[in-house]
Order: C-alpha cells, then structure tokens, then sequence
C-alpha cells in the first residue's frame, strides 16, 4: 500500500495539521519566497549545495513554471548527483539525517506543490554500492508526514495516510484517511503500520470524534467512517468496525458509489457498505474474498 473547508471541520478532522519536524543532524529550511545561491550543508561524507527561485520568478518565455529547486549531492567531495525540482510558496526542507541507523546520512529533499489540498513529496537519496539511489514518496497530502523513531531504537519511521480515502466517500473536509507508516530499510520504505498499535489507536480515537463531530452538525459522515473501518483492520478489530458503520453511515449520501472504467462510469453501487467493501479489496485492506487481511 502506497498521505477539509468549513474551519472547525478541518481541523476536527485533518489528522497531520500538526507536523513535527525532521530530527536531522544537518538541515536546511529554505524560505519559499527568497531566491538562495549555492548554499551548503554538511554532515559527514554528504555534503549538498543548494540553489532556489521563488515560483514567481521561475518561469520560462511562455510563463509556465518550471523546476526552480537545484541541488547537488557530493560524497567525499566528489559530485554524485545534479538534480532538480519543483516547489511553490512553502518552505523547502533539506535534512541530512541517518534513517536506518546504518552510520551514513540519507538526503532528504521536501517540496511542495501548491493547491489547496495538495501537495508535498519527499525525495530520498541514500548511498548503496558506491553511488546514490533515490526513492520518492508520490504526492502527499497537505504537509506530508512526519519523520520519528517510534521504537527508540535509532530508526526512522515515516508516519502519514493513505490520502486514497480523501474524497472517495465525502469531499476532502468530511474525510479521515488511516494510518500509513513506513520503515526505511536497505534503501526502500517498508509497511510497519500494524507494528505500531498505540498509535493507530490515538488515531481511532480521533476519528471517533470526529464522527461525533460530523454527525452533531449534521456533516458528512461516510468519509470518516471509511477511514474508521480501515483503521480498524489495521488493529484487527474489522468486524467491530465493520458493524459500527452499519449502524452509523449516512444512507442518503451517494457520494463514491459510481463505478467507474478508466474515466467512465459504467454502473453504480447500491449502498455505501457495499461500495466500501470493494474499496477496501482495491486498497489491499480486504482479501478479494472480502476477509480482513492479517
């Protein structure tokens, strides 16, 4: 598995408004409105050199905006990486910080993309056999994720959500994604989510909530609730999930019913529940025989 706009709904319902910071040994947090030249930072053998244009003043002759983040990545003082990438407004995050405990930093890049809801992606560069390979994370929803050694044990994980439930079941305020958490390991994120209990429970309370919320002003419930029964799965508690959104789901919405093929729309479910299920089978939550999966 591959993470809302009456005010008091967002911030009931928004679980990552609050983003920690990244725990680096060298970072660098670059204004998104001020043009930088050629800035380093250093940690060990990694060494990057940065260089930033406001959005604004990115543009080429057609006024369309074009990467305006560049950076280059030295090991050793010697030059691995020339790259580049695209950020609008929001700072830009550059942290040297080792993630897997293995004695070498990883450069993590953070950008974003601009809209309302959307988006900011994380660039990873971690140094295997002589050389740097990269990973992304994809768009991410509003200000990401964040970077945190739950286990006390000098390894990183990387918390967000699966931003696949924004707006599938309600509009982005009335939805609450679950819990994704990933690990870092030999080069490549790993899915630790079930390994973190506690957590996922802090954020099951929160969704409770925030159904409490929506049903009390008469708001969008569905999109909660879908999230509520995925983040139930994940504690292997689904059919207590399950059972609560029966009783609880909004029947007059329709909102996530259509089928689609490809663009199309072919057909439509009969009921939430029933489009719920298939959802969670296409999201990995469910076998195709529609049975939790452990």
């Amino acid at each position: 598995m591959k993470i809302k706009n009456i005010i008091q709904i967002l911030f009931a319902f928004s679980p990552l408004l609050i983003i920690l910071p990244v725990f680096a040994k060298a970072s660098l947090e670059i204004d998104g409105d001020k043009p930088l030249k050629d800035k380093e930072i250093k940690s060990g053998f990694i060494k990057v050199r940065v260089s930033y244009q406001p959005n604004n003043l990115a543009q080429d002759t057609n006024g369309d905006s074009i990467e305006n983040l560049s950076y280059k990545i030295y090991y050793k003082d010697v030059l691995y990486v020339n790259d580049k990438a695209y950020n609008m407004f929001a700072p830009v995050g550059i942290d040297l910080q080792d993630l897997d405990n293995n004695g070498t930093d990883e450069v993590i890049i953070r950008t974003f993309s601009g809209g309302a809801h959307c988006c900011t992606s994380y660039y990873i560069y971690t140094w295997q056999n002589n050389k740097f390979n990269k990973i992304d994370t994809g768009f991410i929803d509003g200000e990401g994720g964040v970077f945190e050694d739950l286990n006390n044990d000098k390894k990183i994980e990387f918390i967000t959500s699966d931003n696949s439930f924004l707006y599938q079941f309600s509009s982005y305020a009335g939805s609450y994604p679950p819990t994704l958490i990933y690990q870092f390991d030999d080069g490549k994120f790993i899915d630790v989510t079930r390994n973190h209990p506690k957590l996922l429970i802090e954020r099951l309370q929160d969704m409770y909530q925030a159904y409490l919320t929506a049903k009390k002003e008469d708001y969008e419930r569905n999109g909660v609730l879908s999230g509520y029964v995925a983040q139930k799965i994940l504690l292997g508690e689904y059919e207590s999930g399950w059972k609560f959104m029966l009783s609880n789901y909004d029947r007059s919405s329709d909102w996530g019913l259509d089928i689609y093929k490809g663009e199309n729309i072919v057909g439509k479910h009969p009921d939430f529940p029933t489009a719920l299920k298939v959802f969670l089978i296409e999201r990995g939550y469910l076998d195709k025989n529609g049975n939790p999966k452990k």
